[in-house]
């Protein structure tokens, strides 16, 4: 195919040629169809709608992924061509550089046809497999669909053999006969119930939320010979349920702010708390409980899950790339999500 010829203008290094840079906002695109990504591009001020009743939707936004100080620019018109009349006014000085810069333009140009030339090779290759990933999707569902069709119609065979068998076996009064038959006829009424409920499955499952089957550890803290004397220092632990499950209520309370069993003002925070909330059964006088440590929460980091994105962003290249090879941008999004997902 032709190439167009790209010229390239060196800068006036006298000038102080500006680059005004626009800031683009994001683009949201809407799977629902109702917009094209064109549409979106052009309208950056739409709302991000996100419609939560279907599972399977994904919010695409389309970045631009243009380096800054590149956007936004001007092709400069190609230069004139210098002859060898206007050179042999130069000084040899100036004919050199004039050749040197001429070289490295026709260097600069070769360079990008060939990466135009690899780009081209490389999307056509990609629009390939894209054609025959598809004919092979096609055919194998093309053969389920038969190969689900020859097995129905087998069942049915087998059906109406084992009906002959049964009303054979029934009119000739063999009961052992009689037996196998039906034994056969309720296998092949079975077997066809089955083939009329299968779906042929999809190639790919729709992707589902991974949930997280691990079960909480509960800690469990073994006896130490201080919680032993401690016990047997407070017999209303094991007589009174109230007081004992208000124990445990304040040891708990004392695990979430960070004070282990092991700690030395444990058992009297739990003495105190108690003084405090049952003063007849200790004399009547409530004691004062200690001033409380103030403890740092922990942070628990949030368990990683593999699941895709609900958010998809696409960069303005990979919209380009996709319009090429003809695949749906929701689609080309879906295996974004999928990759990162696998990465």
């Amino acid at each position: 195919m032709p190439f167009q010829k790209v010229e390239y203008s060196f800068p006036d290094e006298e000038k102080n040629t500006g680059i005004e840079v626009e800031d683009s906002g994001e683009v949201e695109i809407d799977l629902s169809g109702k917009k094209t990504a064109e549409e979106y591009a052009n309208d950056s001020a739409t709302p991000e709608v996100e419609d939560k009743s279907e599972q399977d939707e994904l919010d695409i936004e389309i970045v631009d992924d243009t380096p800054e100080a590149d956007r936004d620019l001007k092709r400069a018109p190609p230069p004139d061509p210098v002859t060898n009349e206007e050179l042999e006014g130069y000084s040899k000085k100036v004919r050199a550089r004039i050749n040197h810069i001429t070289k490295s333009y026709n260097d600069e140009r070769r360079a990008k046809e060939a990466a135009l030339r690899e780009r081209q090779e490389l999307e056509s290759l990609a629009q390939r497999l894209v054609n025959e990933n598809k004919e092979l999707k096609s055919n194998v569902t093309k053969n389920q669909e038969a190969l689900l069709e020859q097995a129905k119609r087998n069942a049915a065979i087998e059906m109406e053999s084992a009906k002959r068998s049964y009303k054979t076996a029934y009119d000739s009064g063999d009961s052992e006969a009689v037996l196998e038959a039906q034994d056969k006829l309720t296998s092949a009424r079975l077997k066809s119930d089955k083939l009329d409920n299968f779906k042929v499955p999809a190639l790919q499952d729709e992707e589902t939320e991974v949930q997280d089957t691990q079960e909480p550890v509960t800690p469990q803290y073994e006896r130490d010979s201080r919680a032993e004397e401690w016990r047997a220092a407070n017999p209303w632990f094991d007589e009174d349920l109230e007081m004992q499950s208000f124990a445990y209520g304040v040891h708990h309370k004392l695990i979430r702010e960070g004070v282990s069993p092991q700690d030395e003002d444990y058992y009297e925070r739990i003495d105190a708390r108690m003084r405090e909330v049952f003063p007849g059964y200790f004399g009547g006088v409530p004691s004062e409980a200690p001033e409380e440590r103030k403890q740092q929460p922990n942070v628990v980091a949030p368990a990683t899950r593999s699941t895709a994105p609900k958010k998809v962003t696409l960069s303005q290249t990979q919209v380009a790339l996709a319009k090429r090879l003809g695949v749906p941008l929701e689609e080309y999004a879906r295996q974004v999500a999928l990759e990162a997902r696998k990465n």
